[in-house]
């Protein structure tokens, strides 16, 4: 019925309860602790059904800003989801010229990473790491212009 990524999900959410604190979030949730517990506890799967809702698990990502349970759900999914800066409220040239200059230099940085990582024929892991990191900031600058796109389009519509 469930497969190993999905009970893998539940866990880090049960991790993210207990760092954050159970009672807190059941109180939040208003339901008792025990049953906050038991909802996100995967060694229960079989004994009973895992029922924590969307919509508490909204609360929960809101609350204790911990992600890592969608991460994880990205994860399972090949998505990804990245922090999108707000664009300005009226978009200009400048604001669309600082747009292409932030997209070419993350850009550049994330491929001159990726080369000189792979100068010497392997890729180690501290090598893909930065290029990780230099990836996700590329990402997260055409992110940044897809919004102020999807923004302003809504905007003129």
């Amino acid at each position: 019925m469930y497969n190993a990524d999905q009970i893998k999900i539940l866990a880090k959410i049960q991790a993210t309860v207990k760092e954050y604190g159970v009672k807190m979030l059941a109180d939040r949730l208003d339901v008792r602790p025990q049953t906050l517990y038991s909802d996100v506890d995967p060694n229960s799967i079989g004994r009973r059904t895992n029922k924590l809702g969307l919509l508490d698990w909204l609360v929960m990502l809101s609350e204790t800003k911990d992600l890592s349970s969608l991460n994880a759900v990205n994860l399972l999914f090949n998505r990804i989801s990245l922090p999108i800066p707000a664009p300005a409220e009226e978009m200009n040239d400048m604001s669309w010229m600082a747009f292409c200059a932030t997209i070419a230099k993350e850009s550049g940085e994330a491929v001159a990473e990726l080369a000189e990582s792979i100068l010497d024929g392997k890729l180690e892991d501290y090598e893909m790491e930065r290029c990780e990191k230099e990836s996700l900031e590329a990402l997260e600058a055409f992110a940044g212009l897809y919004l102020a796109i999807k923004n302003s389009r809504s905007q003129n519509n």
